[in-house]
């Protein structure tokens, strides 16, 4: 067996969102030892050059010396379907390639196949159930499902749901026909503390895009009866294609005691047991959300249930005894 490590990211400005690292953070404590990222972020210029001239350097020994190539100790690597080649630089030398993938959307399929190919891939963690199964279906790779997780002592449940004094928070991405939906009842003044990425501190409506440091969010999102929430094939298709994945802001969202409105993606729903979310009513949306929002208190059950739903599922620790299970299955040994 080999032994495996996992590779450390490089921390930058706490204002981000780095979800990885929180990820790489657990499997740490879980006892996989973490190998170093050896350029940090204020020297990107370095690291790019580098990392350019020794990708050359391996594609030359891969394909023509590849007897020179000893892997006897894995690494696992987070990215996406875009960057692998660049974060598990430059370890591929030395050790199996075992990469952690995010935002595996179908823009990416080619060059992740290709980063399978070129580092001799044999396991990989994905996120996306159905990206999994393409995986396992489409090449030689062993692909596992890992859902999306989240570190929840970053939130709090806070007040019950008639308590609070803001009624809607529309996070990220938005889904076009339901934020028609709510713009037209922030205009009929149904709506008191809407918060989006075109609406103003002052209430007016603008179209710049409005981002949040995670110390904002974690405060914020508790201050909100309902939080919107649709998977990325409905709010970008383009992007997500037919890919209906578990994503952090259905977490966030229990975890911050909200009501979710909107679609629920089924690997949510199969993982939980049930549809902690409440189906958008497209024949009367309007009616439904001011329903909603003035009857709030009817809904604090059904916000105390996802509470403890995202207690029990959604945190990596709870992860960890299937991940590693998944590596000692496929030959890896943690220490």
């Amino acid at each position: 067996m080999k032994t495996i490590y996992i590779k450390d990211k490089v921390r930058r400005k706490e204002e981000f969102q780095f979800f990885m690292h929180d990820f790489i953070d657990c499997c740490k404590v879980a006892g996989i030892t973490s190998k170093p990222d050896l350029f940090p972020s204020y020297k990107w210029h370095i690291r790019a050059v580098c990392r350019e001239i020794l990708l050359k350097v391996y594609r030359f020994v891969h394909y023509v010396f590849p007897f020179l190539i000893q892997r006897k100790k894995a690494l696992m690597v987070c990215a996406n379907g875009v960057n692998i080649k660049d974060n598990l630089f430059p370890y591929y030398f030395g050790y199996e390639i075992v990469p952690m993938l995010w935002d595996v959307w179908p823009s990416t399929w080619e060059r992740m196949y290709d980063a399978f190919r070129l580092f001799d891939v044999k396991t990989v963690f994905v996120t996306a159930s159905q990206v999994a199964d393409m995986i396992n279906k489409e090449t030689t790779v062993k692909a596992y499902w890992v859902p999306e997780g989240i570190d929840v002592s970053h939130y709090h449940k806070g007040r019950p749901l008639s308590e609070r004094d803001k009624d809607v928070f529309e996070m990220g991405r938005q889904m076009k026909k339901y934020h028609e939906v709510l713009l037209k009842c922030y205009n009929a003044g149904g709506l008191h503390g809407y918060q989006t990425s075109n609406i103003n501190a002052d209430g007016t409506l603008n179209d710049k895009h409005v981002a949040f440091s995670n110390k904002e969010l974690y405060a914020m999102m508790p201050q909100y009866k309902v939080m919107v929430c649709f998977p990325q094939c409905d709010t970008n298709p383009a992007r997500g294609g037919n890919i209906e994945t578990l994503t952090q802001r259905y977490w966030e969202a229990m975890l911050s005691g909200c009501i979710m409105i909107g679609r629920a993606p089924k690997e949510l729903v199969d993982l939980i047991g049930y549809n902690p979310v409440v189906d958008v009513d497209w024949a009367n949306p309007e009616d439904q959300l001011i329903d909603i929002l003035r009857e709030s208190s009817a809904y604090q059950g059904l916000a105390d249930k996802n509470y403890r739903a995202a207690q029990q599922f959604a945190s990596w620790q709870s992860r960890m005894p299937m991940i590693k299970k998944y590596l000692q299955e496929s030959g890896y040994l943690v220490l």
